[in-house]
């Protein structure tokens, strides 16, 4: 029961802290002159996606690939039913999808794919490797850098001077390491939890405990896209759930780099059935910025609770 309390207190602390990143976070980006999408798929991703890096790291080094990757894509997937949740509980209308610029949508989505295609592709061809690395991973990491350098530096308002630009670093740098700090803190003691009784019950073999635990790793981008979306900011919360889920693939290199040998070669037992299911959400995803369905959100919720199926 201990454990339990400690959860919910860390969990409520993250909340207090995610939503003072979210304000932060569009302060910095407008005395930088950002778009409010890249100021969430730059700025708000890379801190909210730190927290599962970190714990993938660990798990590489603890020789659970499988795992390691397996928490990428399973956050990727949640990340996206975010969408829904917000439509159902935050907006209360099918309304999202209709509310964001689909050209930058669809830009960020489709990289996804791209990403996630070339995975599969070295997963694929696990033998094929350059100087003992997978020329797939490298692609993947090249990708994602072309992408920070050919659209990070775009905005349309003039930056402020430098002394400005201070006072909003500051706050943001605070709350970036509370975020960061309390979200691995919160996946150690999720671990803990899984495993611990309560009441004669584990809940780690559970439904209910899966999904307490698929939440808790996400969490970050869940509270920072809801704060976002209350102020107004369906751009901002767009660009963090796509932006993470770049950063998110964008770390399998650093996973690799922590591997001896590739990476591919010690996934033996992955579940490809996750980022086949991370695919079905980006189509969806596109679709329904195209032709603005509210049926997209739907299918979003749809194809999540097919996925849980392999995540839990």
């Amino acid at each position: 029961m201990t454990v339990l309390i400690l959860f919910f207190l860390i969990a409520g602390m993250m909340i207090c802290f995610a939503r003072r990143l979210t304000v932060s976070g569009e302060r910095l980006g407008d005395v930088l002159g950002m778009e409010a999408s890249w100021v969430g798929a730059l700025l708000l991703a890379s801190i909210t996606s730190l927290p599962e890096l970190i714990v993938g790291v660990s798990s590489v080094f603890l020789g659970n690939h499988s795992m390691a990757v397996s928490n990428i894509f399973g956050s990727n997937i949640f990340n996206v039913f975010i969408i829904f949740l917000m439509d159902i509980f935050i907006l209360r209308r099918f309304i999202f999808m209709s509310s964001i610029d689909g050209d930058e949508g669809r830009k960020l989505s489709k990289l996804s794919l791209v990403l996630i295609v070339l995975f599969l592709g070295g997963y694929l061809m696990r033998d094929v490797s350059v100087l003992g690395q997978s020329p797939f991973i490298l692609g993947i990491i090249l990708l994602y850098l072309r992408f920070i350098r050919s659209e990070g530096g775009q905005g349309s308002r003039e930056r402020r001077p430098f002394s400005e630009i201070m006072g909003p670093l500051k706050s943001f740098l605070l709350d970036s390491t509370g975020v960061v700090v309390l979200g691995i803190a919160l996946s150690r003691v999720a671990d803990t939890l899984s495993i611990t009784p309560i009441m004669g019950w584990v809940l780690g073999q559970s439904l209910v405990g899966g999904l307490l635990l698929a939440v808790s790793t996400s969490l970050p981008e869940l509270i920072v896209s809801i704060e976002s979306v209350r102020r107004g900011g369906f751009q901002q919360a767009m660009g963090n759930i796509l932006g993470s889920n770049l950063f998110n693939l964008g770390t399998l290199f650093i996973l690799d780099i922590f591997t001896k040998g590739s990476l591919f070669s010690h996934l033996g037992d992955f579940n490809t059935a996750l980022p086949l299911m991370d695919i079905a959400m980006q189509v969806i995803f596109i679709t329904g910025i195209c032709f603005r369905r509210k049926e997209a959100s739907l299918l979003m919720g749809a194809v999540y609770a097919i996925s849980l199926y392999f995540i839990i």
